[in-house]
């Protein structure tokens, strides 16, 4: 904590919740536009690992044009696990495309996540992982409702002015 007050003499007591357990990470597949917009998200307790890219890659719907999954170069994306399972996801048309280091400008998904976490979840800690598990589901299904609604705004034709007779 930066910055507090207490009345003079008193003693600021900041009780400690101890976040071991209580982590929930998130991995999520974002189509911004075109006619399949749509944001795709697995979240899961404990230790983020290479299979759960894979997992991810091979679960996501398929579509009659190829998918291009955007990564950064964190070192789980470029594992050994991962560079295994790309000829199978070549099969199923899903190609990884590697963002040139120190880029996360360039990634959408970024953008979506400083959203969901600091606009969307109302609270900073959680005292379970089922109310942050509810509260992460709420978080990232507000985040799908607004881009299928910003979707379906563009996709519309625009009507004609009509004239006067």
């Amino acid at each position: 904590m930066n910055y507090t007050w207490v009345r003079a003499g008193d003693r600021k007591r900041i009780p400690y919740e101890n976040p071991q357990g209580r982590r929930l990470n998130v991995l999520a597949a974002l189509v911004p536009d075109g006619p399949y917009a749509a944001l795709y998200w697995v979240p899961f307790a404990g230790t983020f690992r290479a299979d759960h890219i894979v997992r991810l890659c091979e679960e996501l719907p398929p579509v009659p044009v190829p998918t291009v999954l955007v990564l950064d170069n964190a070192s789980i994306h470029i594992s050994t696990e991962v560079k295994a399972a790309r000829p199978a996801l070549r099969v199923r048309r899903t190609f990884l495309y590697y963002l040139p280091p120190y880029s996360p400008e360039r990634n959408d998904i970024e953008r979506l996540f400083r959203t969901v976490k600091y606009d969307d979840l109302p609270e900073r800690r959680y005292p379970s992982i089922p109310l942050l598990d509810a509260a992460v589901q709420h978080a990232f299904t507000t985040a799908e409702e607004r881009l299928l609604a910003n979707h379906a705004c563009l996709t519309q034709p625009l009507q004609q002015p009509r004239r006067a007779a």
